[in-house]
């Protein structure tokens, strides 16, 4: 009989399996003898469980730990290399007018036109600035609105001011327009397609039913304009990502808007749960339950595994993030689902008043009247300081290991903590912390544990891709 030492663990009792998951996020399905074995003596288990147990780290023999322990230290630091990388997400908001009254607008955008909702010209310049005085080398510059199309000079500008100081500062810039499109035009898509933008899009499901979440005053189908510039940048080679905001109106409708999406050409869609600022925390019509939002979900991702068994290539993205985590040797590179918190690190956002905040749902909480989140504004002298300042309270108070509820969940290396999410339910909301996210663990190692051959070959497809 060997001397193994055992390395630290979590477990859950999962269908008829018992879960378990290390401090390197390997994962291990056993009966439940076989657990009540490995507890007592893991020489006690199988022959072909020890094996796993060895080359997943949940034991090694004595004589090779201190190897073992070199090993485990670089999955750790490479599953957090985020800490010490250089790419940065860095949002801007060109303006806050908007040509489309959504529903559950989070950010309170502004119909019509007002020039105060803009990004005025020495803030248009000095964020041009900003972005060089970041020490990241790797910066994604996403426009975000209200509906930046109609900010489309405030655009050109950024970008061409950019590139030209990139010329000298060598920096990895790419750009992403996030729009409705309504507002899109033959010589904006020449430009996006010169600079090589890539564009992200929303699409909530039939038009009868995106209709209804994203009503327009400018236009009788805001759909049928949105398809119609889908189609626009298609045909000059650009290809837009697209997601769903799930409300009342819809979340009967997901595997219609699955077809939809199928129909519309796209191979990939993110179902994404009411973020309850702005106009959804106030507009009770349009919520739902957790428990509604995951029947549905679980529902709809079946949907999509039979349509993938079918030869049809389609996918959600959150379902695919998790397998990522799941999955892969490597960082997933989702800035919301980091641990320690990664957001102010990973992320930020600059507002239309120069106003820097580490994530959009700060900036949200802003246009409610609360700038708890402010870390500074890109006119001041001392912004770089205070950004530092707010990126050490977010470390400090958004990791997961020191949070008392998470100490015994089995997901807890998978999961994460989000210390603003945490005070605007405190002080706003009062919605559940955890949320959806325990049962949408639960779904995904129940997939992972009762999949086919076939369908373990599509989940590592997507979880690689």
């Amino acid at each position: 009989m060997k001397n193994y030492y055992t390395y630290s663990y979590n477990y859950k009792r999962l269908l008829d399996k018992v879960l378990l998951i290390n401090n390197c996020s390997e994962f291990i399905f056993l009966s439940e003898s076989e657990f009540e074995k490995f507890k007592t003596n893991p020489d006690f288990c199988s022959a072909e469980n020890i094996k796993k147990l060895k080359e997943k780290f949940f034991i090694v023999d004595e004589v090779n730990k201190k190897y073992a322990d070199e090993i485990i230290e670089t999955k750790r630091l490479t599953k957090h290399s985020y800490l010490t990388n250089d790419a940065l997400l860095l949002m801007v908001v060109p303006t806050l007018n908007c040509n489309c009254n959504c529903i559950y607008c989070q950010v309170t955008s502004q119909i019509g036109y007002k020039e105060s909702n803009n990004l005025s010209f020495n803030n248009i310049v000095k964020f041009c600035d900003f972005v060089f005085a970041l020490p990241h080398k790797d910066i994604k510059i996403e426009f975000q609105g209200g509906e930046p199309l109609l900010a489309f000079d405030t655009i050109q500008f950024i970008v061409k001011r950019i590139n030209f100081l990139n010329r000298r500062k060598q920096k990895t810039i790419v750009y992403v327009i996030c729009s409705n499109l309504m507002a899109l035009n033959e010589k904006e898509v020449k430009f996006i397609k010169k600079y090589e933008i890539q564009v992200s899009t929303s699409i909530d499901g039939p038009q009868d039913y995106h209709n209804k979440n994203r009503p327009s005053p400018f236009y009788n189908s805001s759909f049928e304009v949105t398809k119609t510039n889908i189609t626009l940048l298609r045909n000059a080679g650009i290809y837009p990502s697209a997601l769903v905001t799930v409300t009342n109106n819809n979340i009967q409708r997901m595997k219609d808007i699955v077809d939809t999406y199928i129909k519309l050409g796209f191979t990939g869609l993110f179902l994404r749960p009411l973020n309850n600022y702005g106009l959804a925390y106030k507009n009770v019509s349009i919520k739902y339950t957790n428990q509604e939002f995951m029947k549905n979900y679980k529902e709809t991702i079946n949907y999509i595994i039979s349509k993938n068994v079918e030869g049809i290539t389609i996918k959600e993205e959150y379902f695919v993030i998790l397998l990522r985590k799941i999955y892969s040797a490597f960082n997933d590179g989702f800035v919301d689902m980091q641990n320690p918190c990664a957001l102010g690190l990973m992320c930020m956002i600059v507002d239309q008043h120069g106003d820097v905040y580490p994530c959009d749902e700060a900036r949200m909480i802003s246009e409610m009247g609360d700038k708890e989140w402010k870390m500074g504004n890109i006119q001041e002298a001392d912004c770089l300081i205070q950004i530092a300042k707010m990126q050490k309270r977010i470390h400090d108070e958004g990791n997961i290991n020191e949070k008392k509820n998470c100490e015994n969940c089995v997901y807890k290396t998978l999961c994460f903590a989000d210390p603003i999410r945490e005070w605007y339910i405190n002080k706003y909301s009062h919605d559940d912390y955890c949320g959806i996210r325990l049962e949408m663990f639960d779904f995904v190692f129940e997939k992972i544990l009762n999949a086919t051959a076939e369908e373990q070959e599509i989940f590592w497809k997507w979880a690689n891709d």
